[in-house]
């Protein structure tokens, strides 16, 4: 994950500098090596053509993300999504923007309601190597027996050259399976750090996290019962990556369900009426 600082982004480069979060753009520390076949929702966010965040495909128009990864004003120009690749380099498609809608009340000093929606300009047909992730609802929240899985290209430890001497984040899509921390002991965690809002989760296990450059990514939970996988947390961020006093903190999806639907529908309503004025 992002130290703290950076929502996962920032939270990398706060743990460095002393105590505070920072913004990061992590990667997976104590994961394996996936493909995309295996999570085809995971889209690689770019800036001018390289990767700084995750994503989460969640129909055929829209991708879910962090808000921090939009920091600076930019133009939706400027950004593009790769989808159906299991490298952030190469492969699948590369897709501009048509709009990036960042929630209204993202705070970047406190990390809360990190959250952004990405409007795509072309309409995604789904196949093996792509496919959207339902989103979590307040209704049916993760479990003990909830597998709960983080997917990036982010660093693959805290420091650069950590692992094996490796620098900058991971070439192939990776994976690590974290467990949900209790919101009362993630609070504790961070008491004298930033504080952890209803809108946020907590998610960790030894010697595996998030990252820098898996900021945005999807948190996904797999029930140990027959039933779809739901997307229940965005990277966001944290105090260091895989440190075991801190856990990984993500935006709660199910806390936005309001906020998303209303997005995606002010979005679909629009674009009807343009084609209505446009038959005119």
């Amino acid at each position: 994950m992002y130290s703290a600082g950076f929502l996962w982004i920032s939270v990398a480069l706060v743990a460095s500098a002393g105590g505070s979060p920072t913004t990061g753009d992590g990667r997976i520390v104590g994961g394996e090596v996936t493909t995309i076949g295996e999570f085809p929702y995971q889209v690689s966010v770019q800036l001018n053509g390289q990767h700084i965040c995750g994503g989460a495909v969640i129909a055929h128009n829209f991708v879910l993300t962090a808000a921090h990864c939009f920091e600076v004003a930019l133009s939706s120009s400027d950004y593009t999504v790769r989808v159906g690749s299991s490298e952030h380099a190469g492969g699948g498609e590369v897709l501009s923007l048509r709009q990036v809608i960042t929630h209204g009340d993202y705070n970047p000093q406190s990390h809360d309601n990190d959250l952004a929606l990405l409007i795509l300009n072309a309409t995604l047909n789904f196949t093996e190597h792509l496919q959207p992730v339902p989103l979590a609802t307040l209704m049916d929240p993760p479990t003990a027996n909830t597998r709960l899985v983080v997917t990036g290209w982010g660093y693959q430890a805290e420091e650069e050259g950590g692992v094996s001497g490796e620098v900058g984040v991971s070439p192939e899509l990776r994976f690590v399976d974290v467990d949900l921390v209790d919101s009362d002991q993630c609070r504790r965690a961070y008491r004298h750090v930033l504080p952890i809002t209803q809108r946020m989760v907590c998610a960790a296990r030894p010697g595996r996290d998030s990252c820098q450059g898996d900021s945005g990514g999807p948190l996904v939970g797999f029930p140990a019962e027959e039933g779809p996988a739901r997307l229940y947390g965005i990277v966001s961020w944290g105090l260091g990556c895989a440190n075991p006093n801190y856990p990984g903190v993500y935006t709660k999806v199910a806390a936005f369900r309001n906020w998303i639907d209303a997005q995606m529908g002010t979005w679909g309503w629009n674009g009807l009426l343009a084609g209505w004025i446009g038959l005119q």
